[in-house]
């Protein structure tokens, strides 16, 4: 078994080190934190004062906001299976064996965001939102990144 820890621990400093290089690649497919956050501050205050806001910041917002929850359910799960793939390869293990280890594991837990599944969309674009009010240099950033960070944040698995 330390193999395989030996061999996660690997892959993960190779994942970071090439996830590193890849922020301007982001920059460029994903709009930055302050354009979505203008335009999820529309969509909560027709929500919090029920007023008439507009159709399209609403949508985007939400178009945006579920695009990256989806993205994140689901490219943990293609992540996972690929790292399994990887792993059983690289260190000729037992493909079975890895696969069932990580079917074992919630794909929430995979990405260390363990928010409770009724979670509405509103409540992630506060807790986004929020997380970029205490980090406001976040702002220029990718809002796919900040996202993450502060789901992270907010939603940690124990």
């Amino acid at each position: 078994m330390n193999r395989v820890a030996s061999a996660v621990a690997t892959y993960l400093l190779a994942v970071a080190l090439i996830a590193g290089s890849g922020t301007a690649r982001a920059q460029e497919m994903s709009p930055s934190a302050s354009e979505w956050r203008g335009y999820c501050q529309a969509y909560l205050a027709a929500l919090d004062r029920d007023v008439q806001g507009n159709d399209l910041d609403i949508t985007y917002c939400l178009g945006v906001t579920k695009g990256l929850l989806n993205g994140l359910r689901i490219g943990s799960q293609i992540g996972a299976l690929s790292f399994g793939s990887r792993l059983a390869i690289r260190y000729e293990l037992d493909a079975d064996e890895v696969f069932k280890l990580f079917q074992t594991q919630e794909p929430a837990r995979l990405l260390g965001v363990c928010s409770p599944a009724s979670t509405p969309a509103a409540e992630y674009v506060r807790t986004v939102l929020t997380h970029l009010e205490r980090n406001p240099k976040d702002l220029k950033r990718p809002i796919g990144e900040v996202f993450f960070e502060g789901l992270q944040q907010a939603f940690p698995c124990n």
